[in-house]
């Protein structure tokens, strides 16, 4: 609709610059189509016109000069030098004007984009925050009942044990034995999960300890040789950041048990006084990282998982890794950063 409205607005003041035989300011009449240009932001089109415009200027005047009339010094030709050039810095005008409002409404558009970032990774961190605090108050209640309540209870079955006749050892020993191992293996597996939910190591020792808690426990229990490297030392981090470390390093180790068929994985640690690199690295199959590997109901989630927890806490996380030649996940962390 613009256009077809500059096309028509340009044709009719052509036709009016014909009628008026060269008595109309050339430059305002021509003028008003470049202004009707700019605002279309194309600057193709302004110049095109600018273009058009100064052709038809002098067409125009060849048609309206009569013949053997023409010098360099004549009135109307000079004139129409002079509104061409006043088109011309007209047109220029424009042309700055356009790549100003381009250049404020990328950089409004830019501040618009970070701040959603930022916002985004408010939420993020507080939802990391209710996350920790809640695996942290049910890990305290299955220690303060589930777990009581299981000492009580073989505290109980060992005294009746003890109280029995040597008849009623042979009747019922066999099942009082069956119970105290059971109640045993129920309390292993509480703390199992209670380690899983809330590790006492990283409330009371830091970063460093619980990682090295836990490859010692991943070997254990997945048969993947799993060392810790650290390198200078740590300073005890903000509760937010060592638990979003500790859970990526949870994460990652988990995807090398059920994906890398890896034979070795190495958790390194290296600190300075401005950085914080953590890296999980195996020696398993690997896999195309730039591949879009988008999640499905129960697989391809933690990849993402990970990045969020790095992102809520202003660490970036990035991914190596190559078909054969296992996979490293690296996580930097600046000190001080908000």
């Amino acid at each position: 609709m613009l256009f077809a409205a500059l096309f028509a607005v340009t044709l009719g003041l052509i036709i009016a610059d014909v009628i008026t035989w060269a008595e109309l300011d050339v430059a305002t009449l021509y003028g008003l189509p470049l202004v009707l240009a700019g605002a279309t932001r194309s600057r193709r089109l302004l110049w095109i016109l600018m273009i058009f415009l100064t052709i038809t200027t002098f067409v125009v005047y060849a048609f309206q000069i009569p013949v053997g009339a023409f010098t360099l010094h004549e009135t109307f030709f000079v004139n129409r030098v002079l509104d061409t050039v006043a088109l011309l810095l007209t047109a220029g005008v424009l042309h700055i004007w356009m790549n100003s409002a381009d250049a404020s409404e990328a950089l409004a558009q830019l501040i618009q984009e970070q701040n959603k970032k930022l916002e985004t990774a408010k939420v993020s961190r507080r939802l990391v925050e209710v996350q920790e605090a809640e695996r942290r108050v049910l890990a305290n209640h299955l220690h303060d009942l589930v777990g009581q309540n299981l000492a009580v209870l073989s505290v109980n079955l060992n005294i009746v044990k003890g109280q029995l006749s040597p008849g009623q050892a042979t009747q019922i020993g066999v099942r009082l034995e069956d119970s105290l191992k059971l109640v045993e293996e129920t309390t292993e597996s509480i703390r199992d999960v209670m380690s899983e939910l809330r590790p006492a190591v990283l409330d009371n020792f830091g970063l460093t300890p619980v990682l090295r808690w836990y490859t010692d426990q991943f070997t254990k229990r997945t048969g993947v040789s799993t060392s810790m490297i650290e390198h200078g030392p740590l300073r005890r981090l903000p509760s937010v950041v060592e638990e979003a470390l500790y859970r990526i390093t949870q994460e990652a180790l988990s995807n090398v048990a059920k994906y890398a068929k890896a034979q070795k994985a190495v958790v390194t640690l290296d600190a300075t006084p401005q950085v914080i690199c953590l890296t999980i690295a195996d020696d398993g199959c690997g896999f195309d990282p730039t591949a879009d590997h988008q999640p499905t109901r129960d697989h391809g989630w933690g990849l993402m998982i990970m990045r969020e927890r790095a992102e809520a806490v202003g660490a970036q996380l990035n991914v190596e890794s190559a078909h054969g030649r296992g996979t490293q996940v690296i996580v930097r962390f600046r000190i001080g950063a908000p």
